[in-house]
């Protein structure tokens, strides 16, 4: 019987330990990654407290006080309020995107106005914080509660909007650095992000709003809200991957999904994570596509005009860096 040939015995594990190492490392690596995700989602959800959230008050000047006071004394620092003058600029107020709920005081109770597609999480917290305050200075109130924006009704709890950012934002990422590291030439790195990104627009769509009416509202704006930001990330990593190499892709993964997702406020609302992390991350390519994407989708784009800038300014630096090295492929022979 022939012996086994230094290629076999090497594959096998018997000869130079270098794949060995190589195989350890990697799953140490993902192992650390791992650990990494985990305590960073972790921490975001276990400090999930709300701070300087936008709410808005309507009514007798003694009554809107009292209120004001004891939403204080109840939870410190967990709203910025606006007086407002009349219950129509209270609706206004939360149709607008101008705060997560308002109340409106009348002589015989309250109304408290909440939009559920705009944060389930923040309007659940709203119905169970705000009457017991308004009790402590109106103990006769009776408050009713109205959800002027609510979510759809195949999706009753608005789950399927930022469970669908996590395959969305991990595919863009992986997708731009393929394209990075097989696109040898400015035009197919270009070429391959527009196709890529108009593809994922359409296709997430018609799951999300189509397939599983998790979305309302325009549909081709909807889906122009997803390209964009599927340009944007993917862009990013595209440049990163080109200026840096595979190094790249490791660092736009780390932004963009380990650190932007977890602070995004994507399942609750940025104002319920921990300061000053839930503000950066609207900086993020996550943060900006959860904002921009539930303002198009349920509020006719009421206050998306920062968070599609953030999308668009990330598209052009990711493209532009795209831009800065590239390779003519040469015919072989």
């Amino acid at each position: 019987m022939s012996k086994p040939g230094p290629r076999a015995a090497a594959h096998e594990g018997g000869t130079p330990g270098q794949p060995s190492s190589r195989v350890a490392l990697t799953v140490c690596i993902i192992a650390a990654a791992q650990l990494l995700l985990v305590l960073l989602f972790a921490w975001s959800s276990s400090r999930s407290t709300p701070h300087d959230l936008p709410f808005a008050v309507a009514g007798p000047k003694p009554a809107v006080d009292s209120l004001v006071q004891g939403l204080e004394q109840t939870q410190p620092g967990a709203f910025t309020v606006t007086k407002l003058a009349d219950d129509a600029a209270a609706r206004a107020a939360v149709t607008d995107r101008k705060a997560y709920g308002a109340l409106s005081l009348s002589k015989t109770g309250a109304t408290l106005y909440t939009a559920a597609a705009a944060s389930p999480a923040v309007a659940q917290a709203l119905t169970q914080s705000i009457p017991p305050a308004l009790k402590q200075g109106l103990p006769q109130a009776v408050v009713t509660v109205t959800d002027l924006v609510p979510n759809p009704a195949d999706d009753p709890h608005g789950a399927s909007l930022p469970t669908a950012l996590i395959p969305i934002t991990l595919a863009s990422v992986a997708a731009g650095a393929v394209i990075g590291l097989l696109a040898g030439t400015r035009r197919l790195r270009l070429a391959a992000l527009a196709m890529y990104a108009v593809l994922t627009g359409t296709l997430s769509t018609l799951a999300i709003q189509t397939l599983v009416g998790g979305l309302t509202g325009s549909w081709l704006s909807n889906a122009a809200v997803i390209t964009l930001a599927a340009l944007a990330i993917a862009s990013a990593a595209t440049g990163l991957v080109a200026v840096a190499g595979p190094a790249g892709a490791v660092v736009s993964a780390l932004v963009v999904f380990f650190v932007g997702f977890p602070f995004s406020g994507a399942t609750t609302a940025w104002q319920l994570v921990p300061t000053p992390w839930g503000q950066l991350a609207q900086y993020l390519p996550v943060g900006a596509t959860n904002t921009a994407l539930r303002s198009v989708a349920f509020f006719d784009g009421a206050a998306s005009a920062a968070s599609l800038t953030v999308l668009a300014l990330w598209g052009a630096v990711g493209l532009g860096l795209s831009l800065l090295t590239g390779r003519r492929l040469e015919p072989a022979g």
